[in-house]
């Protein structure tokens, strides 16, 4: 059974959801004609094993068939220093835009890193803390 996906801003480190909120805001005004939401903020150790048992079918207790989905344990998403987005066009918000070249857009007009976050180059609809790794050292972050 998949653990749950939690989707609340509400679970993200202080710093980091007030440098995401800025951007969805800024993103929001500038492109009205989508619709910009979180699809995964904080993940719990459950959640992040049952991601990185896919394509692991041997590894205990989530392996099985499938893509590989992270390579890590240690996610930036299990601090609340990352989370997952997924942009919809208003005029068909059941479809999902996942096109990178997109996303490519979106970030040239409004650049995560003017708010101090960054995409990850082979996934989009990531984004997270620019100096996560600092955060984490500082020891001021709670793991799940």
């Amino acid at each position: 059974m998949e653990p749950r996906k939690i989707n609340s801003l509400d679970e993200l480190h202080p710093i980091f959801r007030a440098r995401l909120e800025r951007w969805l805001e800024q993103a929001r005004a500038t492109f009205p004609q989508f619709i910009f939401r979180t699809s995964e903020t904080r993940r719990t150790l459950e959640r992040q094993k049952w991601l990185h048992g896919s394509g692991r079918p041997d590894v205990k207790p989530y392996g099985r068939p499938g893509p590989i989905l992270t390579y890590t344990l240690m996610s930036r998403h299990r601090y609340g220093l990352a989370a997952d987005l997924v942009v919809v066009r208003k005029t068909t918000p059941w479809k999902a835009e996942w096109d990178g070249r997109l996303w490519r857009g979106i970030y040239e007009v409004v650049p995560p890193e003017k708010y101090a976050l960054k995409h990850l180059d082979f996934e989009f609809v990531h984004l997270e803390a620019v100096d996560a790794d600092e955060i984490i050292a500082s020891g001021k972050v709670r793991l799940t």
